[in-house]
C-alpha cells in the first residue's frame, strides 16, 4: 500500500472517531437535557401540588370566644392559645381604645400583631400606639375637635403642626401656638379646685399634679 493511500486511511480513521466522540457527547447533552427538564417537571408539579393541597383539618378552640376553629386560621400565643381572626382584630381595635389593654396581651405576655391576621392598616395603627404611649410628654393637637397625637419631630421642637386639620400646637402649653412665653388660664371652676386641693403644676410638663405622699417640693 501506497504511503498516499495509508495516510487516507489513517486520516477517515481520525475523522470516524472524532465523529462517535461527538456522538456520545450529543447523546450525553440530550440525556442531561431530558433529566433537567423531568426535573424541573417535578418541581412544577410539586409546587402546583403544595398550592392546591387543602388545609388541615385540625380544630382548635379560641382562647377568646371559645368556639372551636381550623387551627391554619387562628394565631397561636407565646403562651399556646390560640386566637380566631375575629377576636384577634377585636383584642387589637380595643387596645388602640384603652391605654390599660394596650398592648394585647395572653397570660400577661404580649400579641404578636401578625399582618396575616390583623391587615396592615391595623398593625400600622397598632405601631403608631405604641410611640405614642412610649411618650412621656405627649402633645396632642388643640383644636378639640381633632385631638390628634402629634409625634414629636426634633428634640426640642417648640410648635408642632397637625397633620390632619393643619392646626399648631405649643408643646409646652399645649394650647394653640402662640409668640411668646407660654400663659397658664385654667377654667374658673377648674382654678377654684386647683386652689382647693393644693394641686401644683409640674415645671417639666406643665401639668396639674396632685400631692399623694412625700414632701411639698417638686423636684
Amino acid at each position: 500500500m501506497s504511503n498516499v493511500s495509508m495516510g487516507t486511511a489513517m486520516s477517515m480513521g481520525l475523522e470516524t472517531e472524532n465523529d462517535l466522540s461527538k456522538c456520545k457527547k450529543t447523546r450525553s447533552s440530550s440525556h442531561s437535557l431530558r433529566m433537567d427538564v423531568q426535573q424541573l417537571g417535578d418541581s412544577i408539579e410539586n409546587a402546583i401540588n403544595l398550592v392546591d393541597s387543602p388545609k388541615s383539618d385540625i380544630r382548635c378552640e379560641c382562647a377568646s370566644c371559645r368556639d372551636d376553629h381550623i387551627q391554619d386560621d387562628m394565631i397561636k400565643t407565646k403562651c399556646s392559645h390560640f386566637y380566631c381572626k375575629s377576636c384577634l382584630v377585636r383584642l387589637f381595635k380595643n387596645a388602640l381604645r384603652d391605654e390599660s389593654l394596650f398592648p394585647p396581651q395572653c397570660c400577661h405576655e404580649p400579641i404578636a400583631a401578625s399582618e396575616k391576621m390583623l391587615g396592615s392598616v391595623l398593625v400600622q395603627k397598632h405601631k403608631e400606639k405604641a410611640i405614642e404611649l412610649k411618650d412621656l410628654d405627649r402633645t396632642y393637637c388643640s383644636d378639640s375637635k381633632c385631638a390628634q397625637y402629634l409625634p414629636r419631630k426634633a428634640p426640642r421642637e417648640r410648635v408642632c403642626k397637625c397633620a390632619s386639620c393643619g392646626v399648631r400646637t405649643c408643646r409646652k402649653c399645649k394650647k394653640s401656638a402662640h409668640r411668646g412665653a407660654c400663659v397658664y388660664k385654667l377654667d374658673a371652676l377648674l382654678e377654684e379646685l386647683a386652689g382647693c386641693k393644693k394641686w401644683q403644676r409640674c415645671s417639666n410638663c406643665s401639668r396639674l399634679i396632685e400631692l399623694s405622699t412625700g414632701c411639698n417640693h417638686i423636684t
